[in-house]
């Protein structure tokens, strides 16, 4: 069944826009299962886990295996998580597409301002960011793209401060509070429209790239190596002359699009990341390998 991907920056209100989408499938399927799948349900969670690159990583491990374990015909799973980093949002998709699902992200994005009054109305101390935390996580956040088709359907959710639904005149209205949006439990979250996506929406298909086959093939790890590496050599050598936007052509397969120079060590370990990634789904088209390396970069060159 679907998967349902809540990205944003911290103390934006993504927990309380997940729960009303839980509280409008049910309504509509009272039967219906629907898994939440949040970081702070990780044994040893805490928003200091943030600030180390190993405990972050083992949070983001930890909800990669939930989903791919929990991905069933018969449950929705939301991913209640900042989800900021683009290449993971990447490797859920993954998960999705393997189980032939429907899928869509949700974005909740407000400004610095708004997320540090949004993590002081929090009841549990437990649950608040430090005060020094929230604006570097907004910093490194990556906000999704729908040029990439694993950012897609996005729907952007508008956050504010106003305790109640913003419509009609509001002349009459207490200007003292940020009208521009209102607050996660009174803004628009598209409800209806991905309720309907997920439940009749265009399913995920499995192609050549995301098949789980029993062992891999003999020359994958050859051919993955090999293609990866030439991927590499042609970018080094085009970007001395490529500009600002270019589309550089891999004669392997794909392109990439030139932003700026880029040093061999920053290569290889976006290749490192790949390369780990593609092993777990092996394949031995060559010109495959070398597509979804491109796109992998173009993801991640930023």
């Amino acid at each position: 069944m679907p998967l349902i991907l809540i990205t944003g920056h911290p103390s934006s209100g993504k927990s309380t826009i997940c729960q009303r989408l839980v509280e409008k499938f049910r309504e509509n399927e009272k039967n219906l299962d629907v898994l939440v799948i949040r970081d702070e349900d990780f044994g040893t969670f805490s928003r200091n886990s943030y600030e180390s690159a190993a405990k972050e990583k083992d949070v983001r491990s930890w909800i990669r295996g939930q989903i791919q374990q929990n991905l069933t015909k018969n449950r929705i799973v939301i991913c209640d998580a900042l989800n900021y980093i683009k290449g993971y949002r990447y490797e859920l998709f993954l998960a999705a597409k393997m189980s032939k699902t429907t899928y869509c992200v949700v974005q909740v994005t407000p400004s610095l301002e708004i997320c540090e009054w949004l993590n002081e109305q929090k009841p549990e101390e437990k649950l608040k960011y430090g005060p020094e935390q929230i604006g570097p996580i907004i910093q490194r956040y990556e906000r999704p793209d729908t040029k990439f088709r694993w950012e897609k359907p996005l729907f952007e959710v508008k956050i504010g401060k106003a305790e109640r639904k913003i419509e009609g005149d509001l002349d009459d209205m207490d200007m003292e509070i940020d009208l521009e949006h209102p607050a996660p439990k009174f803004a628009d979250i598209f409800e209806d429209e991905i309720v309907d996506w997920v439940l009749n929406g265009t399913q995920l298909t499995e192609n050549q790239s995301t098949q789980l086959v029993p062992l891999a093939p003999t020359n994958f790890l050859h051919e993955l190596d090999r293609t990866t590496q030439e991927v590499i050599t042609v970018l080094l050598a085009a970007q001395r002359t490529a500009t600002r936007g270019q589309q550089i052509t891999v004669p392997t397969g794909g392109t990439v699009t030139h932003l700026k120079a880029r040093s061999l060590p920053e290569f290889t370990r976006f290749r490192h990341q790949f390369m780990t990634i593609a092993k777990k789904s092996p394949i031995s088209d060559r010109k495959l390998i070398s597509e979804m390396f491109c796109d992998f970069l173009n993801s991640n060159l930023r």
